[in-house]
């Protein structure tokens, strides 16, 4: 009954959960998946080899061109059990954090894009290096996550257990000097795709703080193109012979509404759109 329990909190949760719980719940299905396939492979005596080389991200420019969606997945998968646990509370952290001043499209979109870019730049250091790898877990997108806000509002303070009230510039620049530090470890390839993340992270938050330019758009245009999805309207039709449309301040009301019952976390990413826009206003 206990265990009954808690699935049905964990579907209950990802019913009401946006993008920030799916991606980690995707991270933790794909643990789960790695430890399995680990365990029986074990059992059987077999080699983890194929699956490495089929989900984690090769060093090889040339083995990508055969298996592209290397770069994708391997921002998702985690080899073993301290690195995924580590980058998955990283995410969730980082995640609220980075939903405080960017849309919830916005947090998918700068996770993916930094693990294409962090992907990238690991690849070109190896080629470059002339080192054989491969690369897994998140940390790309984390780096980019953390880096964002602090670039967006540098001087914006929170909390930190045992330390106080700490600037977000000030928690970038520790994980920028651990990633410079650990470029002379047995690691430093993979440093170069945490750079890579730091590199996205600030340059999507530059971007849309002075000039209004979104990176990630193009991502999201791919995504519902392909799900045939079109983006919500902030129009409402009443089914009445009075027929009509909210006016913005009606719009703008309800969302107030909506925060002062269910908080903020509760809004859609439109509903944050069309805050920001009416604040820019």
């Amino acid at each position: 009954m206990i265990v009954a329990g808690v699935f049905d909190d964990i579907k209950m949760m990802l019913r009401r959960g946006d993008s920030l719980t799916w991606l980690i719940a995707v991270n933790c299905v794909a643990f789960v998946v790695v430890c399995a396939v680990s365990a029986v492979s074990h059992f059987i005596s077999a080699d983890m080899g194929w699956f490495y080389s089929w989900f984690f991200l090769s060093s090889s420019a040339w083995h990508l061109l055969t298996h592209p969606w290397q770069i994708l997945t391997y921002a998702f998968i985690h080899g073993n059990f301290i690195h995924f646990i580590i980058n998955v509370l990283l995410l969730a952290m980082a995640g609220r954090l980075f939903k405080e001043f960017f849309s919830t499209r916005d947090l998918v979109g700068v996770y993916l894009l930094s693990a294409l870019i962090g992907g990238a730049c690991f690849i070109a250091a190896c080629e470059i290096m002339e080192n054989f790898g491969m690369l897994s877990g998140c940390s790309a997108s984390v780096m980019a996550l953390i880096v964002a806000p602090a670039v967006y509002a540098p001087n914006y303070e929170i909390y930190l257990t045992l330390i106080g009230r700490v600037r977000l510039k000030w928690i970038a620049f520790v994980y920028v000097l651990i990633t410079l530090l650990n470029m002379f470890s047995v690691n430093w390839a993979g440093q170069f795709a945490h750079l890579g993340g730091i590199a996205t992270g600030a340059v999507f938050a530059w971007l849309l703080k002075k000039k209004r330019i979104n990176i990630t758009v193009w991502i999201w245009k791919i995504v519902d193109s392909i799900s045939k999805k079109k983006q919500p309207k902030f129009k409402v039709a009443y089914q009445n012979p009075e027929f009509r449309i909210k006016t913005e301040k009606e719009l703008l009301d309800d969302i107030l509404d909506k925060i002062k019952i269910s908080g903020y976390d509760s809004l859609s990413a439109t509903e944050r759109e069309f805050l920001r826009k009416m604040a820019e206003d």
